[in-house]
């Protein structure tokens, strides 16, 4: 008697446990807020800056003037607005380099297409901006 009671007091308690039902789902339209410190942002900030990135410049003057160097630049913003331009100054030339090539692929593509405007172009390796992605 006593173990046919042990027995269905088994029975019955296991017969509602199961393992990894789908008994929880969400609605798919939900919506989620997510707080977080500004601090959090400040120090993403703070890793990107320090973040140095080796890759590819085309470099499309070096004049040892900054005036020369300074229309160089203005002259390739004017036609291309979305590719960014530095003036670096590197003793005793004042370098102007255009774009932040992650490979020298990407570098040579984009000096094909600026040719016609700056004939001397030529790639360098240098430290490029980071983008994050």
């Amino acid at each position: 008697m006593r173990s046919l009671f042990l027995f269905i007091f088994i029975y019955f308690f296991t017969i509602n446990l199961t393992a990894q039902t789908d008994s929880l789902i969400l609605p798919k339209t939900s919506n989620t807020t997510v707080l977080k410190d500004v601090s959090i942002d400040r120090i993403i900030d703070t890793y990107h800056s320090s973040f140095q990135l080796t890759g590819y410049r085309v470099q499309i003057g070096s004049e040892s003037n900054s005036h020369p160097a300074k229309r160089i630049r203005a002259a390739f913003i004017q036609k291309y607005k979305d590719v960014p331009a530095y003036e670096v100054y590197q003793q005793p030339y004042f370098k102007v380099r255009v774009g932040d090539f992650k490979t020298k692929l990407e570098a040579i593509k984009f000096q094909n297409e600026i040719m016609s405007d700056f004939p001397n172009s030529f790639i360098v390796k240098d430290e490029i901006e980071f983008k994050g992605e």
